[in-house]
C-alpha cells in the first residue's frame, strides 16, 4: 500500500498546479493618490494627454500614482507591451478625474519561462488659469 500516499501526493501537487493556471495572466493596477483630495470622475473614454518623455507647460497637480502589474507565462507574454496596457491605464486615468499621464517608466523581467511587466506613472489634472 505504499503507491496510495504517492498517488494522494501526486494528485495534490497536479491539482495545485493545475489550479493555478501559468498561463494566465495575474493583472493588477492600483492607484494611490497623493491626497485624500478626489477629483469628480470622468468618462472613461474621456481624452488623456500622454507626456512620457517630458512635462506639460501649463500648471498641472499631481493627482497620484498608478501602477499596473502583470505576469505571464512566455508564450503568452506578447500582449505585455505598453501599447495594449495604455488604455488601460487611460480608463484608470479617467476614473481619477485626470487630465493627464507623466513619468511613465516601464519595466520588464524575464526569468526563465514567466515575464513580468509593470509600468508606473503619475496622474496629473491641469490647474485652472
Amino acid at each position: 500500500m505504499v503507491k496510495q500516499p504517492a498517488q494522494v501526493w501526486f494528485l495534490c501537487i497536479c491539482s495545485v498546479l493545475f489550479s493555478s493556471r501559468p498561463g494566465y495572466a495575474k493583472e493588477k493596477i492600483t492607484f494611490t493618490p497623493k491626497e485624500a483630495v478626489h477629483y469628480q470622475a470622468k468618462p472613461e473614454s474621456c481624452e488623456i494627454q500622454v507626456f512620457q518623455d517630458s512635462k506639460p507647460d501649463q500648471a498641472f497637480v499631481d493627482l497620484g500614482v498608478i501602477n499596473y502589474h502583470d505576469e505571464r507565462h512566455r508564450s503568452q507574454a506578447g500582449s505585455l507591451k505598453l501599447e495594449v496596457v495604455m488604455p488601460k491605464i487611460k480608463a484608470r486615468a479617467c476614473k481619477a478625474g485626470a487630465d493627464a499621464i507623466i513619468g511613465i517608466r516601464v519595466t520588464e523581467v524575464r526569468r526563465l519561462e514567466f515575464a513580468m511587466f509593470n509600468v508606473s506613472a503619475t496622474f496629473v489634472r491641469f490647474a485652472p488659469n
